[in-house]
């Protein structure tokens, strides 16, 4: 009964496989078929362009080595330069309210008005919390601060060791302290 099992755990680890295969497959043809489509685009304007500059060039009848009678060689040259560039921008200010019930805001409360503004360790912020009661153990300070880095409201400084935070420069930052 056991090897019964086995096999048939192993098929179906095996089938597991099968389905993530095909699925990286059926992703894989999807991009592969957009960009056959984008190269079949580039062709179509490379042969437009083609038939375009064919309308320029001469004739077999005055091609060359064809002079005709009375008649002098010139030399035409054509340059065709093209570029486009697009910027779309917009530009939006957004007013985020937080607050120190949350540890987002107890670590931005910190990093606004008790740290370093060139950059500080988790170890220096996690002391800055201490001091105010707010005791935020590593495995949810980690994660907090990295997701402060994502959403732009700190600054991971590469390089550094232990990794250093810092507020970014061009972001309007107020603290409000109520009944303090």
């Amino acid at each position: 009964m056991n090897e019964i099992e086995e096999r048939l755990a192993a098929l179906e680890s095996r089938v597991g496989s099968l389905k993530d295969w095909k699925q990286k497959y059926e992703e894989d043809k999807r991009k592969w078929d957009m960009e056959k489509e984008e190269l079949l685009r580039g062709v179509d304007a490379a042969q437009k362009l083609k038939e375009a500059l064919l309308q320029f060039l001469p004739t077999a009848a005055s091609g060359p080595g064809y002079l005709a009678p009375g008649g002098k060689v010139t030399k035409e040259t054509l340059n065709l330069d093209h570029k486009e560039l697009v910027v779309n921008l917009a530009h939006e200010e957004k007013e985020l309210t937080m607050t120190t019930a949350t540890k987002v805001g107890e670590v931005m409360f910190c990093a606004l008005t008790e740290l370093s503004k060139d950059g500080f360790s988790e170890a220096e912020l996690s002391d800055v919390l201490k001091d105010h009661g707010w005791n935020v153990p590593h495995n949810t300070l980690a994660p907090t601060l990295g997701g402060l880095v994502r959403d732009g409201y700190l600054v991971k400084l590469e390089g550094t060791r232990p990794t250093k935070y810092r507020l970014p420069k061009k972001v309007k930052l107020n603290v409000r302290v109520e009944g303090g």
